[in-house]
């Protein structure tokens, strides 16, 4: 298993594929692909909206992938972890932070074919490329789901969280003590939802969602000055 590793604290805006980076933010973890899957097989959707000009910014590739809604989950098929593989191993060569994000909500009958498919993508990446991936707040309680994970960084998303929102906010602002300890040093959250006043120190890499209603392409004024009060160097 590769261990987590530690780093400065930074404030990274995860920016979805119709959406404008915030510029205001000094790291961007961007979707560059996303993977639909469909039965036994996939099809993919590049991103289609383009990046302004990234400058001293740092840029972490995502590749995004989605259950197939219209069955019940189902392993991943060797096919699909081969080409899920070789799309985050192909957006890793365009990073700029020596990171590559993969965000999958895996459904637990898909639990042991997802813990394969991160060890085959941590083995084929080179070393001094690390690997983060996003999880659902609740596997971060499962020493089932996160003592197999192969990956640098294990990031728990604390939104849409439905009838237990006020618990799990609350794990947020306490640090994560319930939570496995792979999942306490990196969180995904909304700046309208957790203010980063109230989260504690030991969150070193905070990624933050806008949320807000209908598809907005831009991150509003004031969440971008709530989380980054200080516009970037160019």
């Amino acid at each position: 298993m590769v261990a987590a590793v530690a780093g400065a604290e930074v404030d990274i805006a995860w920016v979805w594929d119709h959406q404008a980076p915030p510029l205001q933010a000094s790291a961007w973890a961007v979707t560059v692909t996303q993977i639909q899957l469909d039965g036994a097989t996939l099809t993919e959707r590049p991103r289609t909206r383009t990046l302004p000009p990234h400058g001293s910014r740092t840029v972490i590739p995502v590749v995004h992938v989605e259950p197939d809604a219209r069955r019940a989950a189902q392993p991943l098929t060797d096919v699909q972890r081969q080409a899920i593989t070789r799309r985050v191993l192909g957006v890793a060569t365009g990073s700029t932070s020596g990171w590559v994000q993969l965000d999958f909500e895996a459904r637990p009958s898909q639990r042991d074919s997802y813990h394969a498919l991160v060890r085959d993508i941590r083995a084929a990446l080179p070393a001094a490329t690390k690997l983060s991936v996003t999880v659902l707040a609740w596997q971060c309680r499962s020493a089932a789901w996160m003592q197999p994970l192969a990956a640098d960084e294990v990031v728990p998303m604390f939104f849409q969280l439905g009838r237990d929102s006020d618990a799990w906010l609350e794990q947020a602002v306490s640090g994560g003590p319930q939570l496995q300890p792979r999942c306490r040093q990196a969180a995904g959250f909304s700046p309208s939802l957790t203010p980063p006043a109230r989260l504690p120190a030991n969150w070193q890499r905070r990624y933050w969602f806008n949320l807000q209603r209908g598809r907005a392409t831009a991150w509003p004024a004031d969440l971008q000055q709530l989380v980054w009060p200080t516009v970037p160097s160019p």
